[in-house]
């Protein structure tokens, strides 16, 4: 299917946004961008043969498009996303969905009323890694799951914080290093494990940054299923170490280290196509230990794919509104713990 998509916000976000519709996924063009800054966002359409560009957002989504992608700041979010679903736009949205549940539930009415697909990008869930865990669980692989640990001990310097005047802030950036750096292992969690009833945590900022935000988050999570899980997020490790997520049930433990499946500890052992993951070299894909930059958008061109083929098919997108919501629900519940010194149920 031939979507003309529009992207919203030329920065880091924007690029893998790009990058994956330089690649057409199911047959979809990026043929119009906006940033506030005009030569930026010429600069930015040339390096994609892109030569419609706008200053104002609202310029973008009245133009003729089918599509929009938001790689603006997350507070922007669910006004862009109103504003695009009224004119009949499908949107996709960096993760996290919006700043806020409340956020997230006007960008989800709105699309409905609108009749137009809503997602947001969790790309880690088409990482074959992922997956396979994924059939672990769900296919009784490791029994029934009992716990897990989702850690995400990053390091980001200052000025990566002042590269951007919404970063740093719960207006604009919704978060500190939970939202937007360890969402992605907390989205895969939530995907393989389901819907989470309570939520226990702290947070703090640490001497290393000038910020609004936390850059530690320490928490705990009951999960429906009742399994339990930990959870550590920080921009503030030194020195940083791989983003992991393990999972462990009555019969056996799968886990994984940034791409790679590192447990596979299951009754009749790894196959060679498991193998092959184990011993599978690091990939760069650009959010590296040591910098914040994104280069490879491999994984955004599946989502996109998804996403494409969900809007011919009439159907949800593998991470549609929902999905999206389910994450910012317990980050939000999170904070929520740490503000209040109580277990809060996610809503």
């Amino acid at each position: 299917m031939s979507l003309r998509f529009g992207l919203i916000g030329t920065g880091g976000g924007g690029h893998l946004f790009a990058g994956a519709l330089a690649g057409r996924p199911g047959g979809a063009e990026l043929v119009a961008v906006c940033s506030r800054n005009r030569e930026r966002a010429t600069e930015f359409g040339a390096g994609y043969g892109v030569t419609e560009v706008h200053t104002d957002w609202r310029d973008l989504i009245r133009a003729d498009l089918d599509a929009v992608c938001l790689a603006s700041p997350t507070g922007d979010h669910a006004r862009m996303a109103v504003e695009a679903a009224s004119q009949g736009l499908h949107v996709l949205t960096e993760k996290p969905i919006a700043a806020t549940v409340a956020d997230a539930d006007q960008m989800i009415e709105a699309c409905r009323r609108a009749g137009v697909t809503l997602g947001c990008i969790y790309m880690y869930r088409f990482l074959e890694t992922a997956l396979r865990m994924k059939e672990a669980i769900t296919g009784g692989l490791i029994g029934l799951p009992l716990m897990a640990e989702c850690t995400g001990p990053f390091y980001r310097d200052q000025p990566y914080y002042d590269s951007g005047e919404w970063r740093g802030k719960w207006a604009s950036e919704g978060g500190g290093s939970l939202v937007t750096q360890t969402s992605h292992t907390l989205d895969l969690m939530l995907w393989m494990l389901g819907d989470v009833e309570a939520a226990l945590a702290l947070y703090s900022t640490s001497p290393l940054h000038r910020i609004e935000v936390e850059d530690i988050t320490v928490g705990v999570l009951r999960f429906a299923n009742g399994a339990l899980a930990t959870l550590l997020s920080t921009t503030a490790a030194v020195p940083p170490e791989p983003r992991a997520l393990t999972i462990r049930g009555t019969e056996g433990t799968v886990g994984m280290v940034d791409d790679r499946l590192s447990r596979w500890d299951v009754p009749g052992g790894p196959s060679p196509e498991i193998d092959e993951l184990m011993n599978a070299g690091p990939v760069d894909r650009g959010d590296t230990l040591t910098q914040a930059g994104y280069v490879d958008s491999s994984l955004h061109h599946l989502q996109m794919e998804d996403f494409v083929a969900a809007v011919a098919e009439g159907r949800p997108p593998l991470v549609d509104g929902r999905e999206g919501r389910r994450t910012t629900a317990v980050m939000e519940a999170l904070y929520e713990s740490a503000r209040r010194g109580r277990a809060i149920s996610p809503v």
